[in-house]
């Protein structure tokens, strides 16, 4: 016998025929239902760039498990109809086919794994919480990042990013930006205040940040349970004001002096986040943490801008990113500070990627370009045919690469002996290509170019790993020799 479920808002699942009463009372139950999660309770939050919502997971069978339906009715219309132990789900324009007891699917076609057994509790579906990524991925064919310690999804790009800025002066002052209003419950204690936030996606890449100062001590950013804190320490009495336009917290000691929040001044990493942030310099924390050596990449267009259109539907701007993405990994593994200069899909100028590679002083600026014809890898050093000598301590912009020349090229030079070992054709050039000559620091241009018979391999996760591979191991040689000049 077939039974069909639906996701609890589509128009069909109140009957008619309900009392008027009962339909009344039924959001109130889910809203008290909702309320009365307990912080102790385990739970799982869903971010997306218009909302984020928090389903309850529970102990089944050695792991945690969450309904199918929770995770992705509120995402979209979604159905299951059942036919023996074969659970059928129709989610938008997708199809999903789970069995009760299997450890796979069948999505869009494909096989997935989910990591554990499907499982049928009370007419429910339950999947592992540890298959949500890839069940979400599949079903929805887009980003989607699963921080799985602190059980949050976030799906297309949806992280809030936020800067620290410190004031030193007789009462000192914290100002916290953030790139969309926010609305965190805060607990204070005699010498911390700690900041939770329930609803936004906020993440960070530095967990603790110190600051000499005797009113600030420190601050620190954790996640848990689907959610996400801030906890500032420091003298007794700390006050957390927030704007209101919700976009910054300023914590200081009490008394709170109630002045307007200052208006942070704009810097090119608040174009890649739209925030009017003041400039950090690492993703989330403010001018204290500046790495001894960070090398910034770059992956070029954004946005409006799509860059090279390639065959099989490829978009130079998402196989850069996704380069980016393994490059960093792979140089964070080699024990190097590394930063992508977006890490969304968003507008960049020129002019804004240098100012970003100029303001945080990298120590070397790494672009990441795709297009055809060629086959492998093309890597470019700048080249300047007509250079300004510096007037004090300003370099003309259109020259400003001039210094670093010759470190520009030994770094190409040692990536694209490392590239090489990969079994990757390199082939090396050196141009005047923006925005290299107008940044600060060893700065070259990586483009990979695939057979054009095999167009796919651009954004095969084989290829891209081995690149990235490659390069970080460039870096990591030339890294000594770099240092050395600075």
């Amino acid at each position: 016998m077939n039974r069909i479920f639906r996701s609890p808002d589509h128009p069909l699942t109140r009957s008619p025929d309900l009392p008027i009463r009962l339909l009344l009372l039924a959001p109130l139950a889910l809203l008290l239902a909702v309320l009365s999660l307990a912080d102790n309770e385990k739970q799982l939050t869903v971010y997306t760039p218009q909302t984020s919502y928090t389903i309850p997971v529970n102990d089944r069978e050695g792991q945690l498990y969450l309904s199918i339906m929770d995770l992705v009715g509120p995402l979209g219309h979604a159905t299951m109809r059942v036919d023996g132990h074969d659970w059928k789900l129709q989610f938008n324009s997708a199809d999903a086919r789970f069995s009760e007891g299997k450890d796979k699917a069948k999505i869009r076609g494909n096989s997935v794994d989910l990591n554990g057994k499907a499982l049928v509790v009370d007419n429910r579906l339950l999947i592992p919480v540890k298959s949500s990524f890839a069940v979400l991925s599949a079903l929805l064919k887009k980003n989607v990042e699963f921080r799985p310690e602190a059980r949050r999804i976030l799906i297309d790009n949806a992280a809030l990013h936020f800067t620290a800025e410190l004031k030193k002066g007789d009462k000192s002052s914290l100002l916290l930006s953030f790139n969309q209003p926010v609305h965190p419950v805060t607990t204070q204690n005699e010498n911390s205040v700690k900041l939770i936030f329930k609803r936004e996606p906020l993440v960070s890449e530095i967990t603790s940040q110190p600051f000499d100062d005797k009113f600030i001590h420190s601050l620190s950013f954790s996640e848990d349970n689907g959610t996400a804190s801030l906890v500032i320490a420091g003298g007794p009495d700390l006050n957390a004001t927030v704007s209101g336009d919700g976009k910054s917290v300023t914590i200081q000691s009490a008394p709170a002096i109630a002045t307007a929040t200052p208006s942070p001044v704009p810097s090119p990493e608040s174009a890649s986040t739209g925030s009017t942030a003041s400039q950090s310099t690492q993703p989330g924390i403010g001018p204290q943490t500046h790495p001894s050596f960070l090398v910034l990449i770059d992956p070029s267009h954004g946005g409006n801008d799509q860059g090279a259109l390639l065959p099989e539907k490829l978009l130079e701007k998402d196989i850069t990113l996704a380069m980016a993405r393994r490059l960093k990994t792979e140089l964070e593994d080699h024990g190097i500070s590394a930063r992508l200069v977006r890490d969304g899909d968003v507008n960049l100028s020129l002019e804004q990627r240098a100012e970003m590679a100029n303001g945080l002083h990298a120590g070397i600026y790494i672009a990441i370009h795709a297009g055809l014809p060629g086959s492998g890898v093309r890597i470019y050093s700048p080249a300047i045919t007509s250079a300004t000598e510096p007037v004090g301590k300003f370099h003309p912009w259109e020259s400003a690469q001039s210094s670093y020349m010759s470190r520009s090229q030994a770094l190409a030079q040692a990536v694209a002996e490392e590239v090489g070992k990969k079994q990757i054709n390199v082939v090396s050039f050196k141009t005047s290509l923006r925005p290299l000559n107008n940044i600060t620091a060893p700065a070259i241009a990586v483009e990979l170019a695939p057979d054009p018979a095999n167009v796919a391999d651009l954004s095969s996760q084989k290829f891209q790993t081995n690149v990235a591979a490659g390069i970080a191991s460039g870096v990591a040689h030339a890294r000594a020799q770099l240092e050395a000049q600075r």
